[in-house]
């Protein structure tokens, strides 16, 4: 069964995140134009405020866990590609929530083409991981220019100190993804070239070849190792579930998306799952329930939404249901999807 609630109209919504804030759960989203709105809707009683202070173009947003109303932000990333001027921000809220709040923005670090980031250690003493999606661009289809991937100190107020090159020429970046396993911390960071690991000691590790854009992890079949559940190639046309083995990387099942643009793999009543999010053809969310059988892996499809274009998805596992919270960025809405298995 799935429930489907427009939260709030956005046009060219692009980023989307969950955080606390005084308490209670806040769903906020971005939009990628120009002088661009923020949302920020109570998950509970739907309330919406807007929040001011951010200038467009926001790639991502990323809560701060340990400072309460406090998140990292991509903004001036404008399409198509249009970013030279693109910048991480550390954007503050307080106060009571407003009809119109507006937000405390700081610049972190000025980084052209900077796509995508994550916040890696403990508190105080943050490091911010960011990657750019190029170099620099002759024209929007220019791809000669590589990117590369940065870490940076952050002190206790969230400003950067240094900066360390953990890999320079990947082309196409559009994947981060931050997972914990077996005690550790790792972030996966993806392009053209393969997919790459960063572990709790900064080492930086390639993984595989295979040339990747949104990723994520997750344990598909039960044999306890993950497998990785990506989009390929660049905005790709196929959702693909790769298995390590000896000789490799092993593709184990492969469905057809189109301008394919967020991942996502859990579990819900202990039957594991995958949702895929394509912005062109169809432009719908799917489901899919990975089966194992002795010729290998079916993928069960189940479409949650069609003619909607999510451009990022938050997902919450709850005891029985996953929550989708979905950037529809085809549709111009802020949507909530409530998935009983």
């Amino acid at each position: 069964m799935v429930i489907k609630e427009k939260l709030a109209a956005l046009p060219m919504c692009y980023s989307i995140t969950v955080m606390k804030y005084r308490g209670r759960s806040y769903c906020v989203c971005a939009s990628e134009e120009r002088n661009g709105k923020i949302v920020m809707v109570d998950t509970q009683t739907k309330e919406v405020s807007q929040l001011t202070g951010l200038v467009g173009g926001v790639m991502a947003l990323i809560p701060v866990p340990e400072q309460e109303g406090v998140f990292l932000a991509i903004q001036k990333f404008y399409p198509v590609f249009a970013s030279r001027k693109a910048e991480v921000v550390c954007c503050r809220i307080s106060g009571e929530i407003r009809p119109v709040m507006e937000a405390e923005v700081r610049l972190v670090k000025q980084l052209p083409f900077v796509h995508r980031i994550a916040l890696t250690g403990e508190p105080g003493k943050r490091r911010l991981i960011a990657a750019t999606l190029c170099r620099d661009k002759k024209y929007t289809e220019d791809w000669s220019m590589p990117g590369a991937v940065y870490e940076y100190s952050l002190d206790s107020q969230l400003r950067a100190e240094g900066e360390r090159v953990l890999k320079d020429g990947i082309t196409q970046n559009h994947g981060m993804y931050t997972y914990e396993k077996r005690g550790g911390s790792y972030l996966l960071v993806s392009g053209k070239e393969g997919v790459w690991a960063l572990d709790k000691q900064g080492g930086l590790s390639k993984l595989c070849g295979e040339e990747v854009s949104d990723l994520c992890m997750f344990d598909v079949d039960g044999d306890g190792m993950d497998e990785m559940i990506c989009i390929s190639p660049f905005h790709g046309d196929k959702l693909k579930i790769l298995k390590k083995e000896e000789k490799g990387w092993v593709c184990m099942a492969e469905e057809e998306i189109s301008f394919g643009h967020a991942v996502w793999s859990g579990s819900c009543e202990g039957e594991p799952l995958v949702l895929s999010c394509s912005r062109a053809g169809d432009r719908s969310i799917k489901l899919y329930h990975p089966l194992v059988e002795e010729s290998g892996m079916r993928m069960e499809a189940m479409n949650i939404d069609e003619n909607v274009g999510a451009s990022n998805i938050c997902v919450q596992e709850e005891k029985e249901a996953v929550v989708i919270y979905a950037a529809n960025h085809g549709a111009g809405e802020v949507a909530r999807y409530t998935i009983r298995w």
